[in-house]
């Protein structure tokens, strides 16, 4: 009983130390840095692609209005989460990469209650593709 006792004040005080390293500095004072973060290259969108996204995100808050009143989770979801769920991948289909996995996270979050259209969401998921080093700035 004893030594679990050390090691439980041993944590809190490895706990309690790793929170007081702030080293003065207020919360809001900017942190400067030498080391260069990897370079991400974003893609240039076309106004189709503006398009596209505008689509996209109004398909995503209808499947938010959808999915609101809704209180327990069923795996066929209803017929309007079904039908907003393919609205969103044909809207979403054509986009680069980066892009639509973004929207595909979007989606995902907004139809947490319906199992089908996670699934359909989940399937869509680029991952694949930028794995095995495709252009995250082409269509996927």
């Amino acid at each position: 009983m004893k030594i679990f006792t050390c090691v439980l004040v041993v944590a809190v005080l490895a706990v309690v130390a790793a929170g007081c390293g702030n080293g003065g500095r207020h919360a809001s004072a900017p942190a400067t840095t030498t080391a260069a973060a990897p370079a991400v290259k974003t893609c240039k969108l076309t106004p189709a692609d503006h398009r596209a996204i505008a689509k996209s995100l109004r398909d995503i808050r209808r499947l938010r209005e959808i999915e609101k009143p809704l209180h327990t989770f069923t795996q066929r979801g209803t017929p309007a989460q079904q039908s907003m769920t393919d609205r969103f991948l044909l809207d979403s289909g054509n986009l680069p990469i980066n892009t639509r996995a973004h929207l595909l996270h979007l989606a995902k979050a907004a139809v947490g209650l319906c199992g089908l259209c996670f699934g359909a969401l989940e399937a869509e998921e680029p991952v694949v593709s930028v794995r095995l080093g495709k252009n995250p700035c082409g269509p996927s």
